[in-house]
């Protein structure tokens, strides 16, 4: 089945790929895919991805559905922090992806989740179809709820509900910001501030479209509040407190402060020479429990490349 599209250009000398992918809300790599498969035309003719736009030329084409993703239970071991009859906490490693997609179709956090109530003889609800009567396989058609999001390089902390009615709840309790998160990262330099609050509205960067920005108008607006717990020779470690959830926001506001991430090379300078991941590490999440109303209060503990790379620089001169 597809679905049809007719879009015109209000940009001049913008490549085609990255607009598309903006407009239509897709990954440049599913765009190249429709262009390269002959689902786009620009003024009628078949483009290539890296073609130049003008404004006001007219851009269509049709969106072809995804074949779904086979949602499949794999041994792969997880850290679990918390868990209940209604959720469960997970410590997410780095270099692991949340959901399964087209091109991460196995080995990531929904998979081994997946893998563990099945050892536990357990499962999850089919998410927003309700269980199917005479379901034989308890994990056929079955997800994790996942609430929220980490990067695939970002540790620590990551909620999966067990059914849609606790999914619904706990996405409640972030949308109205009544989770309070704790980060921690290590970043370049010395911030001459204690502690900061950066309040500034994050969207998709101005040039570059593969990057988020703080902008002077427009985007979104995002808070994200910064205390520095300890400085060493060219490096600090810091705590950040996101009141807001927008897409790298930690990660942009330090940037944006001058300080930012060790490893981290969208936004970093010195990525490559200091680390293999942006080190940024989701340490604590603490709310009410939607359910039965106890405070939860759950930490990740600091991952060994993160204590590593502090005490390697630790006792050298800030």
């Amino acid at each position: 089945m597809l679905r049809s599209f007719k879009i015109t250009s209000e940009q001049d000398d913008v490549r085609l790929d990255i607009f598309l992918s903006e407009k239509l809300t897709l990954t440049r790599t599913k765009i190249k895919e429709m262009i390269e498969g002959g689902h786009v035309r620009v003024a009628g003719r078949v483009p290539k991805p890296s073609m130049r736009l003008k404004a006001g030329v007219e851009i269509s084409g049709d969106i072809p559905d995804e074949e779904s993703v086979d949602l499949a239970p794999e041994e792969i071991p997880l850290a679990v922090l918390y868990e209940d009859m209604y959720f469960l906490a997970i410590d997410k490693p780095a270099d692991m992806v949340v959901h399964p997609s087209f091109g991460h179709s196995s080995g990531t956090l929904v998979n081994a989740v997946l893998g563990y109530m099945e050892r536990q003889g357990s499962g999850f609800e089919v998410m927003g179809q309700g269980k199917e009567e005479g379901q034989k396989d308890p994990m056929a058609g079955m997800r994790p709820g996942i609430v929220h999001r980490l990067d695939k390089g970002t540790t620590g902390v990551i909620l999966v509900a067990r059914d849609s009615q606790t999914q619904e709840k706990l996405s409640g309790l972030f949308k109205n910001r009544e989770v309070e998160k704790t980060y921690r990262a290590i970043v370049e330099g010395s911030p001459p501030w204690d502690v900061l609050t950066v309040d500034g509205n994050i969207g998709r960067h101005p040039v570059d479209r593969k990057k988020m920005a703080v902008l002077r108008s427009g985007g979104r607006h995002a808070t994200t509040g910064f205390k520095v717990l300890e400085r060493f020779a060219g490096f600090s470690l810091v705590e950040a407190y996101p009141a807001t959830g927008r897409t790298h926001q930690i990660r942009v506001h330090l940037s944006h402060a001058g300080f930012p991430i060790v490893g981290d090379e969208t936004y970093g300078r010195r990525a490559k020479k200091s680390a293999m991941r942006a080190l940024l590490h989701a340490y604590r999440i603490e709310f009410v429990h939607p359910f039965t109303g106890a405070p939860v209060k759950i930490e990740a503990p600091v991952p060994v490349d993160m204590d590593e790379f502090v005490e390697k620089h630790r006792g050298q001169n800030a």
